[in-house]
């Protein structure tokens, strides 16, 4: 890529980083660390990104949770693949039971918030299949930052007493108890820089490890989810978790200025950034346009023209009856979604007709060719507020990203992916990897990822460069919030087209107060030397060899 080394617009604390024999990058150095000696035992870019994976829940445990789901676009074997470690509702979690219970909307804690845990599934998968190393191996730095201990970070500590205080009114005492037996060791939240070890953590590993991770499916692990889960309001049976499996399939892609943007099809929404972007690139933007007023408005428009869409449309494909990820992706109907967009003014827009038919990221590299982009997360901070006390096990609360409307293709229903916001993306070139990037934090991950790949390719930024920027984030209607290092000049500019605008520093509090998102992005170049930039915004960390 077309960049400057040397050049920081935006006072970064961190420089780009760059390696020859291998790179991992992740919002945690402890869990960075694990990557890293993966690749000093011989294991490749899939194995140190599992390994990171499997060590994220123990240090970041609000927005990772070994309940969580999972999913990878990789370049593995002269190819490009994508999987897809998504679970699913219970069969008796039907539209009716939902209208029974009285819910205005999903809710994001209990019981009916939980699916079934796709990760251990993708670990087990991805080691397998495409790893150098065993399950047992990568699972080691996890076990023993479980066991022997490891120091919490200011950053991650915040949002423990915040989120409880949410979890209390939504969940029976049993639940509340047995979060805080796991997560509050001495009757309090962790201080920063404490001790911390989780000894029922290293029991859940170890029995994954011993079984092969078929414990979470069919095994002892499933059975204490269906235990107090019957003892305490939940809908599981042993049934619910028999033939889940990793999805493997084609990455989408679209052509942006020469380069190939790549994100995992549905149920997640990665092919909002994908749509947006195909809007945007019917307009020209040079290096010095990045914060314009123009730039700013066009990038703004063509994200909500793409979330109008995907509200509308996006849900697990087995439901996807009206339109297809190819319509989404035509041209035709990006240059009529495009006409929409006036200069002047801000809008609200609908969902088009197309033609017919709270998260951790990381990535890695290494000496071999192999690349990898992966992504997990519990949805929202500790997830459902479930927690399986003798395994330490938190379960996700995705079943919160159901719609309720009898219709809507990601309408509520048994055995049934919901819409997904975790979304990991990947750069080509001329049909040939230039490496992985991402940026998690709910419905801000598409946007973040028209934004900075905008950045790195229109605005020639480098990969440090392009995840300091300042970012903005749409949350509904007119309204966004804005970093609020960007220019006051730009602020007034956008009220005056109608934009509904607040600003927000990005550095400051946990990442449940920060909705713009922690990224990392890992790039091949043209020396086939790897070049890294790391988020910020968090405990972001690059360990190279």
């Amino acid at each position: 890529m077309d960049f400057d080394h040397n050049m920081y617009h935006f006072g970064s604390r961190r420089r780009t980083v760059y390696s020859k024999n291998g790179m991992v990058a992740c919002t945690h150095p402890l869990a960075a660390e694990a990557g890293l000696r993966m690749l000093g035992k011989g294991g490749n870019a899939i194995d140190a990104c599992v390994a990171m994976a499997i060590a994220l829940p123990l240090l970041e445990p609000g927005a990772t949770s070994y309940g969580s789901d999972n999913f990878a676009i990789f370049w593995s074997k002269g190819k490009l693949h994508g999987m897809s470690s998504s679970g699913w509702s219970p069969r008796k979690m039907t539209y009716d039971y939902i209208k029974s219970k009285g819910y205005a909307a999903m809710p994001r804690a209990g019981w009916d918030s939980t699916t079934v845990p796709g990760c251990v599934r993708g670990w087990v998968n991805l080691v397998e299949k495409f790893g150098n190393l065993t399950l047992a191996d990568v699972a080691q730095p996890a076990i023993e930052y479980a066991e022997e201990g490891h120091p919490m970070t200011p950053y991650v500590v915040g949002s423990f007493d915040k989120w409880l205080k949410q979890i209390i009114p939504l969940v029976t005492p049993e639940l509340v108890e047995n979060f805080k037996a796991v997560w509050y060791k001495d009757g309090k939240a962790p201080a920063p820089g404490q001790l911390c070890k989780f000894p029922e953590i290293g029991r859940f590993l170890r029995e994954v490890v011993e079984t092969n991770g078929e414990s979470v499916y069919s095994g002892k692990i499933a059975q204490a989810i269906v235990d107090l889960s019957k003892r305490t309001g939940g809908l599981w049976e042993m049934e619910d978790f028999a033939g889940f499996d990793s999805i493997f399939h084609d990455p989408l892609r679209v052509n942006y200025r020469g380069y190939e943007i790549c994100e995992l099809p549905p149920n997640g929404q990665g092919i909002v950034a994908l749509m947006a972007l195909n809007i945007i690139k019917g307009f020209d933007f040079g290096p010095n346009d990045f914060g314009a007023p123009r730039t700013a408005h066009l990038q703004m428009e063509a994200v909500k023209l793409a979330f109008a869409d995907a509200k509308r449309y996006i849900a697990d494909t087995d439901y996807m009856s009206k339109v297809s990820c190819e319509s989404l992706l035509d041209e035709g109907y990006a240059i009529e979604r495009r006409k929409l967009i006036d200069m002047d003014r801000a809008q609200d827009f609908k969902a088009g007709d197309p033609p017919g038919s709270d998260t951790v990221y990381f990535a890695a590299a290494d000496t071999n060719g192999n690349m990898i982009s992966m992504i997990q997360s519990c949805y929202t901070p500790f997830g459902a507020g479930v927690v399986v006390p003798e395994y330490g096990l938190s379960l996700q609360s995705r079943s919160a990203c159901f719609a309720i409307e009898e219709g809507h293709p990601n309408n509520v229903g048994p055995h049934k992916r919901p819409y997904q916001t975790i979304i990991p993306a990947f750069i080509m070139k001329d049909g040939k990897p230039l490496g992985p990037f991402g940026i998690m934090g709910g419905y801000m991950q598409p946007q973040a990822h028209m934004q900075v790949a905008m950045n790195m390719i229109d605005f020639k930024m480098n990969p440090q460069d392009a995840l300091d920027a300042p970012r903005f984030c749409w949350s509904a209607g007119l309204n966004f919030s804005l970093e609020d290092h960007f220019s006051p000049g730009l602020v007034d500019a956008l009220v005056r087209k109608g934009h509904l605008i607040t600003t927000q520093n990005a550095y400051t509090g946990d990442y449940c107060d920060r909705p713009f998102g922690r990224g990392q992005i890992i790039l091949l170049s043209d020396e086939n030397t790897l070049i890294g930039g790391t988020e910020g915004r968090g405990d972001g960390a690059i360990y190279c060899r």
